[in-house]
């Protein structure tokens, strides 16, 4: 199904938002609400960037989920913050292309 790039901005902010909380938390055990919304977020997103952007949505949430349950969460949030500035250019490039259709 086609997604339109304003949608796709659309879960890609609310992605961001929960990453928020996520960095908000990190270090201090898992948190399931946390977790099934990330769950959520990487369900979606795949399905709206496809293969272009697939493995960022799940390196992103992967690295979120690992900084909430880590002692020491300093690395996971630098990579959660690396691959989601990296989807935010991967969904920019996808919304110049369906501007250009």
């Amino acid at each position: 199904m086609p997604y339109t790039p304003e949608q796709i901005e659309a879960e890609f902010q609310r992605l961001s938002a929960t990453l928020a909380r996520v960095q908000a938390r990190a270090g201090r055990g898992l948190d399931y609400e946390l977790e099934r919304r990330l769950d959520a977020h990487r369900r979606t997103l795949s399905d709206m960037v496809g293969a272009d952007g697939a493995v960022l949505v799940l390196d992103t949430v992967n690295a979120g989920k690992q900084a909430m349950g880590q002692e020491r969460p300093g690395d996971y949030l630098a990579a959660m913050e690396t691959s989601r500035r990296t989807l935010a250019l991967v969904l920019r490039r996808l919304r110049h292309r369906a501007e250009a259709a």
